[in-house]
């Protein structure tokens, strides 16, 4: 599976937008998901340390790989397996066609290895990369691991962000992750027929534009995290029954690991779309994502090539993300979160493949309200606990088209994406997002593994999140109004450098911040604009290591 590396909330996971950037005075919104507690808390913290920016590791793993590059014979690359939305039958799929190629329009598997499609791991992104078999200095030892079942994974992903102008105030950011972990089939292993183990760790370290200088909510970078520590991300155990056509996964793990996923979203930097266009559910604490696993589990039936529907129950924890992922406790518990999905999807080898996902989720969490008191009074006004609501609910409909291919070549496919989701419940910080975007892959016929992608979202504040910002500026002596939604923009140009090595140099755009990291800020917010580089390495790739599908 992939991830690209957010917090999302930074924490991608995080934005990042997963908790709120740090900067959030103790007059904000009460913290969601803490039970009945009636004191106001922080949204979120971030650790202490702040480490310098740097950009050594990924510019020296690209030089070297470079030079490996100079002295190989070129490869040929291979057709594209289908996407990992496709069901997986529990079968080595056949040789793919041309037009599979352009079912993942911007994520190719490079590495090859046991058929574990169902599973999903997002922070693992897929590179450009010759799909060929594997080669690297440890492919003789990778291959012998891969014949006995293990499948070993190690990204590295440096994103860095600066602001010219906009926001609270301008400055840069940079922040990296390392996500690595392995994945063993049971049945190489010890029999166990169609069953897996996935082990996950990730450290974020870093910082960020948007909580120490924007002031915005949604992140810049998909990689900060609010939490700086090396933690269990995931530990699942995954079954495939009927010939693959229910797939079982369960242990430590986090909603969106499975729900609304693409393999598409994480070509762009944004917090906004990777790892999943999901700013509601994230930043409203309605569903967990990585790097913060709970205890959970899904099932997803695949009764056709062409269609599956999948349902999962999680613990809501949120007292957790601080640990390090060992803590497998349930004392900190608000109540659980549920998500559902139904996905339609064309066949296989059709010439324009094309996805839609349906689906519903609900937290029982309590959720404080950012306004209003137990009385129904204003809070910033008449003090007092804040009036707690039960729980929240939400939906979304997301889907993606190849629309056509660049010179009618297969292996050049132009990708439309786009959806809603969108929040039952006002008193949340966010309300709805609507999105919609495009993804070339091999804009230029010289470059294949290239891709060239725009992608924008309107995002629109909650009613009481707005009447609560308006009065902790007016509070404070401003008069500006406050904007009930924001646009976030981004530009995105993805370089295939090498073998596991890519860069994607992108510019984003905020037009109406939010300001939810800092309510009593006295005026409302420019528009941000920001110039940003991603860094992505795949160090298993590099050294020759086969990785499962």
């Amino acid at each position: 599976m992939t991830a690209s590396g957010r917090t999302f909330r930074s924490d991608a996971a995080a934005p990042d937008t997963r908790p709120l950037p740090s900067g959030v005075s103790r007059a904000a919104p009460p913290r969601i998901g803490i039970g009945k507690r009636r004191e106001t808390t922080p949204i979120s913290r971030r650790g202490s340390e702040m480490t310098r920016m740097h950009l050594a590791w990924p510019v020296a793993a690209a030089v070297l790989l470079l030079t490996e590059q100079a002295t190989a014979q070129p490869t040929v690359p291979a057709p594209v397996a289908p996407s990992t939305t496709e069901p997986s039958n529990g079968e080595s799929p056949p040789p793919p066609t041309p037009q599979d190629r352009s079912a993942v329009p911007a994520v190719r598997r490079a590495r090859t290895g046991s058929n574990s499609a169902n599973y999903p791991k997002p922070q693992v992104q897929s590179i450009f990369a010759s799909s060929s078999p594997a080669k690297g200095p440890l492919s003789k030892i990778g291959q012998s691991l891969a014949d006995k079942g293990v499948y070993f994974r190690f990204l590295a992903v440096d994103e860095f962000a600066g602001s010219v102008s906009g926001g609270q105030g301008t400055g840069v950011g940079n922040s990296y992750a390392l996500p690595f972990g392995a994945d063993l089939d049971l049945d190489r292993m010890v029999g166990i027929p169609g069953a897996f183990v996935h082990v996950s760790m990730n450290t974020s370290r870093g910082s960020s534009l948007s909580a120490d200088h924007a002031g915005n909510a949604i992140s810049f970078q998909t990689r900060y995290k609010t939490y700086h520590n090396l933690r269990l991300a995931a530990l699942a155990i995954e079954q495939n029954l009927f010939d693959g056509h229910v797939n079982i996964s369960g242990g430590r793990v986090s909603p969106l690991t499975y729900f609304n996923q693409s393999a598409i979203y994480c070509t762009f930097q944004s917090n906004s779309v990777c790892f999943n266009p999901a700013v509601v559910p994230i930043q409203d604490r309605a569903l967990g994502f990585f790097p913060y696993g709970t205890w959970g589990g899904r099932i997803k039936v695949s009764p056709s090539k062409t269609f599956y529907v999948q349902a999962g129950v999680f613990e809501a924890n949120t007292t957790l993300n601080a640990t390090n992922g060992f803590d497998w406790s349930t004392r900190g518990s608000t109540g659980h979160q549920t998500a559902v999905e139904i996905g339609f999807q064309s066949p296989p080898k059709a010439a324009n493949p094309w996805h839609l996902r349906i689906g519903g989720y609900h937290n029982t969490s309590d959720v404080g309200d950012p306004y209003l008191n137990t009385e129904r009074q204003p809070r910033i006004a008449a003090a007092g606990a804040a009036l707690m609501h039960d729980g929240q609910a939400g939906g979304y409909v997301m889907g993606d088209v190849v629309g056509w291919h660049l010179g009618g070549d297969a292996k050049r496919p132009v990708t439309v994406f786009g959806g809603v989701i969108a929040s039952a419940n006002d008193y949340l910080p966010f309300k709805g997002q609507a999105i919609a975007g495009v993804i070339a892959t091999g804009p230029f016929k010289g470059r294949p593994d290239d891709t060239l992608g725009l992608v924008g979202s309107y995002i629109r504040l909650g009613s009481r999140q707005v009447d609560y910002l308006e009065a902790a500026r007016a509070r404070a002596g401003g008069t500006d109004p406050v904007r009930l939604g924001e646009g976030v923009f981004e530009l995105n140009y993805g370089i295939a450098v090498a073998r596991g090595v890519r860069i994607n140099p992108n510019i984003q755009y905020v037009v109406n911040p939010d300001n939810l990291p800092r309510p009593t800020a006295v005026h409302q917010s420019k528009n941000i604009l920001a110039f940003g580089l991603r860094v992505s390495v795949d160090f298993a790739t590099i050294l020759g290591l086969p990785a499962s599908k």
